[in-house]
């Protein structure tokens, strides 16, 4: 928390006046959804000082071995990438369209109550209106209600987008920041065999985001709501 001291009137009356630390909370559906869709602007801004807080909302037993803890996983990934704050829940996997409730009450609860005080949430990356799969879609819905006093919420490029995904806004990254996002991905061991998960296929979309910002690499947002 940074002091800003201010003289006040003739008789000089000194004033502290604190500023908050500016915050981010990356929102997934499944243990790899938030590295994938965001894991270098995530490495970026933790670089910078920003405060990162990740909420995965299902534990993504549907796309693993039973045995494989996954939210272990993904609390080595987002270490990696600098999040100070990680919280998984276990909402159903493939069934979060009928928990809307409990996933906006949840998130709600990480907001008002478990966020640092002299932290302020500015920025909101959360999953993909338009992704076609329907934990991600679900998870859009919990957050645009649980965020709405929040000015920035962003939505996210993963897979499940990639035909139709039109970004409007991009982050800038680079080599160090998307290189943590590959080192963070490598710890979902049990997503290995995935194709998307190849370095080339995502080193690839990166470059051609990169490409559409005269830069090497980036990553590309949709917008859901920005107040400036």
């Amino acid at each position: 928390m940074t002091g800003v001291w201010k003289y006040r009137g003739k008789s000089k009356v000194l004033q502290s006046v604190f500023l908050k630390k500016e915050g981010i909370l990356a929102i997934g559906a499944h243990p790899d959804d938030i590295e994938l869709g965001c894991g270098a602007s995530l490495a970026r801004h933790a670089r910078n000082g920003v405060y990162i807080t990740a909420v995965v909302m299902t534990p993504g037993k549907s796309g693993a071995d039973k045995l494989i803890d996954r939210h272990q996983e993904s609390r080595e990934a987002l270490n990696i990438l600098g999040c100070q704050q990680t919280f998984h829940f276990d909402f159903a996997d493939t069934r979060t369209h009928l928990e809307l409730n409990g996933m906006i009450h949840a998130l709600e609860d990480i907001i008002h109550h478990k966020i640092p005080s002299e932290v302020e949430i500015r920025r909101v990356y959360t999953m993909h209106n338009a992704d076609r799969h329907q934990d991600h879609t679900a998870v859009y819905q919990a957050s645009m209600v649980a965020c709405r006093s929040i000015p920035q919420i962003l939505g996210y490029e993963t897979p499940s987008t990639w035909l139709s995904f039109m970004p409007q806004v991009f982050e800038l990254v680079g080599e160090e920041d998307f290189n943590l996002k590959l080192k963070a991905l490598s710890k979902h061991k049990s997503q290995s065999k995935r194709d998307y998960m190849r370095s080339e296929r995502l080193r690839a979309v990166a470059q051609f985001r990169g490409q559409q910002i005269n830069s090497n690499y980036g990553e590309g947002f949709v917008v859901h709501k920005m107040i400036l």
